[in-house]
């Protein structure tokens, strides 16, 4: 296995700051406290981050991300370092025994049930090899993989050593110093205790890449259940002989309760009281034993070697669990037409704080940590700290890349200017922005309201709108045949902060256009979290992470899809009057070039815009 124990640089020089943040994370790893470390990608975080762990006595390192492509670039660096590494993600989706189904298949306790199934019966040849070899045989098909794609080199213990990749890597882990690992390995508890409870939190170093993501924590948590869910429990029963029998009665009861708790008209969310199934909850064990019962008699009749078993019991079982917890609010809605009981916590610091709180040293990282002492208020962790703002600290030498800022003044999607001749207004201006070259990002604050205003665009410009199931790739696909394709998408979306759009190490994102001020709508979902939140906080606070904060993300995040090195250049239009005052100016940091009022002031401005984008310095 590579030596752990090399700590030269990687990279010819240190670029300013990031000699200081290596330093930082040394110093509070051996102080165990904590680090919160804000600097815009391709400053190079990730490498001053991993300098300073090997420079400390640090034993074990796990280091935790949003989303799987988040865990490549994590493997770029320690590669690039000469570290080893191990790294966790869902096990579903490169399961070779079930590598039929789609990820939407079957859900995620239904799959851990039949692989715990086929594990117990020896159906798995996979699981077996995993058992079989050693975590030298593991790390050396992972280290001789050129690609730093975590899915190929998952992929790679499958097609070169017939191993399953998760129990495989689960078991490598326990040998490496680093491991990366998506959010809900180490923030939800039965995840956690499966998989990585050999750790010793005494001991551990844990990195949370994308930080700004913990405001949001709580949805981690968040188990959703449809009626059409219950409706094929009840099926369940009636067919593997379960009728008149208690447990059906006890399963027609809770369908009857979600029937009358259905909300009147569609896109409603409404808060209800759990309560009303909290009787149900005396019958856990029961329906564990039948869900078990179920499966045992759905992989007699239908397994044959590749095929995943769906029992809806199981999946109810983990809903009505959740319930359970102290800290979780059940919401009924009716969103795109499917009727969903959703059961959630609403203060991110009740999955966090804890986990965050006993590890001997936590470094967050982020590009837009919000302000102010976001650590201790919103995520109720009570350690001592140390914060680094490369902006602060470096002025215009803590920026990366390029970029012009241009802020009209004469349109806004505040409620009270909404109307046709706001929306043809904005999309005039959008298909004055269509015609720069690059790919064009352009970010509402709703999808009604980009709706409302993509119609007005030009039909002979190419540009793609996000829905609720647009995957990045087919995104990446349809800007792999146009690179000056424009991107409709809503802030806060997966396309937003979830996708790079890079050639070269370059963006091929040059424009970012944010329509409005990216605002939270104030649902019943939100009112509930105010009122939880505002408990701890108070309601200034409360609505200034709530409202303002969450705006803020939204925008740093969509802009800084466009400068991902620092050889990038973009253009940022912000389209509303509002970010001429107010907390939100104060907030972004930004620079604004230019300010235009008119339409004569913004086509005067275009000539500038189209030479600083073909300028090559």
């Amino acid at each position: 296995m590579s030596s752990s124990e090399n700590k030269k640089f990687p990279y010819n020089e240190l670029r300013p700051g990031q000699m200081e943040i290596a330093e930082i994370v040394k110093d509070v790893i051996e102080k165990n406290s904590i680090a919160i470390i804000n600097a815009p990608t391709g400053f190079g975080k990730t490498a001053a981050v991993i300098k300073g762990i090997v420079e400390s006595n640090a034993e074990k390192i796990l280091w935790i991300v949003r989303t799987v492509n988040e865990i490549d670039p994590v493997i770029r660096e320690l590669k690039r370092f000469n570290l080893d590494y191990s790294f966790l993600f869902s096990a579903k989706r490169t399961c070779p025994l079930f590598r039929n189904q789609s990820d939407n298949a079957i859900s995620s306790e239904d799959f851990w049930e039949n692989c715990r199934m086929a594990r117990i019966k020896g159906s798995c040849n996979y699981y077996v090899k995993s058992i079989e070899l050693s975590n030298k045989d593991i790390w050396d098909v992972i280290d001789r993989i050129a690609s730093f794609s975590s899915l190929e080199q998952a992929y790679a213990i499958v097609n070169k050593i017939n191993s399953c990749p998760f129990f495989s890597l689960a078991e490598l882990s326990k040998d490496t110093r680093f491991i990366i690992a998506t959010y809900p390995y180490y923030f939800k508890d039965e995840i956690f205790e499966r998989v990585l409870d050999f750790l010793d939190l005494n001991k551990l170093v844990v990195v949370v890449d994308e930080a700004h993501s913990l405001m949001n924590a709580h949805s981690i948590l968040e188990t959703t259940i449809t009626l059409r869910d219950l409706e094929q429990s009840v099926n369940e029963l009636k067919e593997y002989g379960y009728s008149n029998t208690e447990i059906e009665k006890v399963i027609l009861n809770i369908y009857e309760i979600a029937k009358e708790l259905k909300p009147k008209s569609d896109e409603i969310v409404r808060k209800v009281d759990k309560n009303k199934f909290k009787d149900s909850l005396d019958y856990l064990d029961i329906i564990a034993d039948v869900s078990e019962d179920i499966r045992e008699k759905k992989f007699q009749r239908y397994f044959n070697g590749n095929n995943a078993i769906r029992v809806y019991l199981t999946h109810l079982l983990s809903w009505l669990s959740s319930l359970k917890n102290d800290n979780s609010y059940l919401f009924v809605s009716t969103n795109d037409g499917i009727y969903k009981l959703i059961s959630t916590p609403l203060d991110p610091s009740t999955v966090v704080s804890n986990p965050l709180q006993k590890v001997r040293s936590a470094i967050l990282i982020s590009g837009t940590i919000p302000p102010g002492d976001f650590v201790n208020e919103m995520l109720n962790i009570n350690k001592n700290r140390t914060f680094y703002d490369a902006e602060i600290m470096l002025g215009i030498k803590g920026r990366i890349g390029k970029s012009m800022t241009i802020v009209l003044g004469d349109v806004s999607t505040l409620y009270k200017t909404r109307g046709e001749v706001m929306y043809k207004r904005i999309s005039y201006y959008l298909n004055q922005i269509s015609k720069l070259d690059g790919v064009k990002l352009f970010v509402y604050p709703s999808y009604d309201l980009m709706e409302r205003i993509v119609k007005g665009l030009n039909d002979q410009i190419h540009h793609i709108e996000e829905s609720k199931d647009t995957s990045l790739e087919s995104v990446l696909n349809e800007v792999s045949k146009d690179s000056n394709i424009i991107i409709n998408s809503v802030a806060g979306g997966k396309i937003t902060e979830g996708i790079e759009i890079t050639e070269g190490g370059k963006s091929k994102i040059k424009i970012v256009a944010i329509i409005g001020i990216p605002y939270p709508q104030r649902d019943a979902y939100l009112i509930a979290q105010e009122e939880v939140l505002s408990k701890r906080l108070g309601i200034t606070k409360t609505k200034y992470y709530l409202y303002k904060i969450a705006a803020y993300i939204r925008i740093k995040q969509a802009l800084g899809r466009a400068i991902r090195s620092p050889d990038d250049k973009g253009i940022y239009f912000l389209m509303d009057y509002r970010y001429l005052y107010g907390e939100i100016k104060k907030l972004l940091r930004l620079k604004y070039n230019k300010v235009t009022k008119s339409i004569d002031e913004f086509n005067d401005t275009m000539p500038e815009i189209i030479n600083f984008l073909r300028s090559s310095s």
